[in-house]
């Protein structure tokens, strides 16, 4: 077979040829490999096409493998994942006392990887997949269309938090994700509506502008990015919202090292650009004019299983979004 190479001219040059034969793939399994080896040469294969952000998703799950192995002195091979390991791998990582969600991310991480182990013909006990975590929604705020108007209307900021409070409403208008808001420029513009393809999904948008955001680009010529990456965005807008006063308490549960625990913060603390997103999409659904599958068309939800678990609605919003219909009126 035949190997081509994308030069920087973007031409297709013929670089000569490559067996891309696997000969791992057999019709009766190998022995079985040390299981973090096995991780990090797939991972050096794939990372050359899925980037570094691939090799991260792993770079934790390989640390507690070694020390899960150093600490009770086992070897772990892709055939000594089974039921039982993976039952006291789990109680190991509830020791380390993190989070339920996290637990059952790492849990994923391996038994994706041991069913390509198996594609590839190494050896590997089946009852891995017998182990299974029941995840719990995450907790998180989001913010009404009355707080975002205070957000926009807000008087008394620099001039740079001004600018990541402008970007932030957009956010929280448009439903868009942070690597696709802060990135919006003019060509972005068609008339009414937001253009848009997606960074994350590279799926195209398309998304009605309004006033707010209107308003906005109008302010800053078009060009309203503020060049901070996630992390910086997220603590100036905490400060932000701190200073304009969502300090409403919040109380809230999570699963951690086995146990409960029970926490009480005020919003600002737990407001970050995804609640914007989250915003935008939880106050189109309380409109009551928008169907589920119209929402998801911006939002890029493909079921509405999961879209459901992202939006924020207690009983109290769902009674009211309802209380208008001519059901109600007979």
């Amino acid at each position: 077979m035949i190997a081509l190479k994308l030069l920087h001219s973007n031409n297709l040059t013929l670089v000569g040829k490559k067996n891309y034969i696997n000969p791992l793939v057999k019709n009766e399994p190998i022995e079985g490999v040390l299981f973090v080896d096995f991780i990090m040469k797939t991972v050096d294969r794939k990372v050359k096409r899925k980037g570094e952000t691939y090799r991260k998703n792993f770079q934790t799950l390989i640390f507690h493998l070694n020390h899960f192995s150093s600490l009770y002195d086992v070897d772990i091979f892709t055939n000594s994942v089974n039921e039982e390991f993976l039952d006291d791998f789990i109680i190991y990582l509830e020791k380390k006392e993190l989070k339920l969600n996290y637990i059952k991310n790492l849990l994923s991480l391996v038994k994706s990887m041991i069913k390509k182990a198996g594609q590839l013909g190494y050896a590997v006990d089946k009852t891995y997949d017998m182990v299974e975590i029941e995840g719990e929604v995450p907790f998180s705020v989001f913010l009404s269309i009355i707080e975002i108007a205070r957000i926009y209307y807000f008087i008394g900021l620099t001039e740079k938090q001004e600018r990541i409070k402008d970007l932030f409403v957009v956010g929280c208008m448009t439903g868009l994700r942070y690597s696709d808001y802060s990135t919006l420029t003019r060509n972005n513009f068609d008339g009414d509506f937001i253009n848009k393809i997606t960074k994350k999904t590279r799926t195209k948008v398309s998304i009605p502008i309004s006033d707010f955001v209107n308003e906005i680009f109008e302010k800053y010529d078009g060009e309203i990015s503020t060049g901070l990456s996630i992390q910086h965005f997220n603590r100036y807008i905490k400060h932000i919202c701190k200073k304009i006063g969502l300090n409403q308490t919040i109380k809230f549960n999570y699963t951690k090292g086995g146990k409960i625990i029970n926490e009480t913060k005020e919003k600002w603390e737990l407001i970050s650009s995804h609640t914007a997103r989250r915003s935008a999409a939880t106050n189109m659904y309380l409109t009551g004019r928008m169907n589920t599958y119209e929402i998801m068309a911006i939002t890029g939800h493909t079921t509405e299983k999961s879209f459901f678990k992202y939006i924020k609605i207690t009983q109290e919003n769902a009674v009211k979004r309802i209380a208008g219909d001519n059901f109600f009126r007979i």
